[in-house]
């Protein structure tokens, strides 16, 4: 990677070349700490790497995420925003034409802790893209549907559906509940 590019932190230092991981090159702000990663040189990385990383629950220490889309540094293009975890809000950065990840200062530690980190292919992808937008949508309606009718309720419709998709017959089970009150033995 050039030792040309620029930061745009308000300093504009050139970006200079650092370690991520051992064998992850990357290059760096050294005034504000973002991080430019080439994703050839993630691939190289990932396929020296074991095939599945710890994941934690939730990182204590998620980046604010900043809200705005931001120039790629090497081309100038805008990048893409693109979420990377289901359960917290916060986006890298991607310049589809310089196939590079703009990582604020903590994302790669938070990728690391959220277990991401080798999946970014995946994550980054349109159909893991439209994964993670899919579990969002059903997180918020779960969340309404709670506000709605109370945790209490809703835990015990959850326990009911778990039960019901072990017995046989669903089907008739699903009919009898449907049924109504004069119908049923």
């Amino acid at each position: 990677m050039t030792t040309r590019l620029h930061c745009s932190c308000a300093s504009q230092s050139t970006l200079k070349t650092v370690a991520l991981e051992e064998g992850l090159p990357a290059a760096a702000c050294p005034d504000c700490g973002a991080v430019l990663l080439q994703m050839d040189d993630w691939r190289r990385w990932r396929s020296r790497s074991p095939q599945v990383a710890p994941a934690t629950p939730a990182p204590a220490n998620v980046p604010a995420d900043h809200g705005r889309a931001r120039a790629c540094p090497a081309c100038t293009r805008l990048m893409q925003r693109l979420p990377v975890h289901n359960a917290q809000d916060f986006r890298v950065d991607r310049c589809i034409h310089c196939q590079t990840l703009w990582l604020d200062p903590g994302e790669w530690a938070a990728l690391v802790q959220l277990g991401v980190s080798l999946q970014l292919d995946t994550l980054l992808s349109d159909a893991g893209q439209r994964r993670l937008q899919g579990e969002r949508l059903l997180a918020a309606r779960m969340q309404t549907l709670r506000q709605r009718h109370g945790n209490e309720r809703i835990d015990e419709v959850l326990r009911f559906r778990r039960w019901l998709a072990e017995q046989p017959h669903t089907d008739e089970l699903l009919a009898l509940l449907r049924a109504p009150e004069a119908a049923t033995p």
